[in-house]
């Protein structure tokens, strides 16, 4: 597994999710289908920039099949791992913080104006 890789990945995903909970309800399934976008824009992107970085000392060894094969299923199973811990971490959040603190209504938002 690609340690710096799933750690970067992790914290990706975990903000994307905080960010999905910590919305107000009305505006909560707008939010999760843009991030669920963003979330699959960065997955394939890390697959592209993992699956294709060779880090082999002799670099003419990158171009046998199996060398490729395994640098993919690397790069698989890190972002999976990656996905899995921010799961953890989101329900790891929400059982801490979010169920005691929910997120804020715009409905009680008072605005103070010039007579007030």
């Amino acid at each position: 597994m690609n340690t710096g890789g799933w750690l970067a990945l992790t914290a990706i995903f975990s903000i994307l999710l905080v960010v999905v909970q910590r919305t107000e309800r009305k505006r909560r399934r707008v939010t999760a289908v843009i991030m669920a976008f963003v979330a699959v824009v960065v997955w394939r992107y890390a697959l592209y920039r993992m699956s294709t970085d060779c880090d082999i000392v002799f670099t003419q060894m990158c171009s046998f099949n199996w060398v490729r094969q395994r640098m993919v299923l690397i790069a698989i199973r890190t972002v999976n791992w990656s996905i899995v811990a921010s799961l953890v971490f989101s329900v790891l959040f929400w059982a801490f913080i979010g169920r005691s603190n929910p997120p804020g209504s715009s409905d009680s938002i008072k605005v103070l104006g010039m007579n007030d």
